[in-house]
């Protein structure tokens, strides 16, 4: 593990999280951006520029005007590591490598990012706030909302920002041995997955149940190019039109 000369990431209270919360005192909240190097399907997307801004950047801005504090980075990769400090982030260590390999899981990044934290501050976040840079179109509002709806909410241990699928969960089918085989058939529920774009949860939960979807978790619908999550050559082409179109902008801060 490399060390780092820069001062840690320190977690603190957002604002909103005081009233979501009944008055009571306001949630200290981290966030946490993982962005290792060596992607194979989308090569060097974490620096490459859209729109004349990095993935990096794109993600620090929205933290920026959600008013978050400096995120803490995680990552493997000296130049990544570089151009996350130009935009801001604190990158007080580089991720060992047992923790970069592809098809090592978000989860354990995490979990070390955090360990690292809590021996500089002597103590965890009440919340972590998962922000991925490949969703660089998520509006601040919706970290604004997702925190202050957790905060809010004493029974739930988490929240992810969810895309609706297009059609009824009757409509939705499973590969069972090469037969399309109904997930609920005759079901008019609307169905939901992930988008990416937004994680909030409890630290406590997350140490417990070492992953971001635990059973208590809160669903923050959205929709549009804010749910778009760039992992392929196609996506990036996307994310260049809309940028291109004038559909999207970095966010600003308020």
């Amino acid at each position: 593990m490399t060390a780092m000369a820069d001062q840690p990431a320190m977690a603190r209270p957002v604002a909103g999280t005081q009233a979501a919360a009944g008055g009571h005192a306001a949630e200290s909240v981290l966030a946490i951006v993982p962005a290792r190097g060596g992607s194979k399907r989308l090569p060097g997307k974490n620096l490459r520029p859209l729109g004349g801004l990095s993935l990096l950047g794109w993600t620090a801005r929205c933290a920026a005007a959600a008013g978050m504090p400096a995120p803490l980075l995680t990552t493997d990769d000296a130049e990544i590591a570089a151009e996350a400090k130009r935009h801001g982030y604190a990158v007080p260590f580089l991720r060992p490598r047992e923790l970069a390999a592809d098809d090592t899981p978000t989860v354990p990044a995490v979990l070390h990012a955090l360990d690292r934290h809590r021996e500089a501050a002597g103590r965890d976040p009440a919340l972590v706030v998962l922000l991925q840079v490949t969703s660089p179109f998520r509006a601040p509002d919706l970290i604004r909302e997702g925190i202050a709806r957790l905060a809010g909410t004493p029974g739930a241990d988490a929240l992810v920002a969810m895309k609706e699928l297009h059609v009824a969960l009757g409509h939705v089918y499973r590969d069972e041995r090469g037969f399309a085989a109904p997930v609920a058939p005759k079901s008019a529920e609307r169905a939901y997955v992930p988008s990416g774009a937004l994680y909030v949860i409890r630290t406590s939960a997350l140490r417990r149940e070492e992953t971001f979807m635990p059973p208590r978790c809160l669903c923050l619908p959205h929709s549009g190019l804010s749910c778009l999550d760039i992992d392929t050559p196609e996506d990036w082409a996307l994310a260049e039109a809309a940028v291109a179109a004038g559909l999207v902008r970095p966010a600003e801060a308020a």
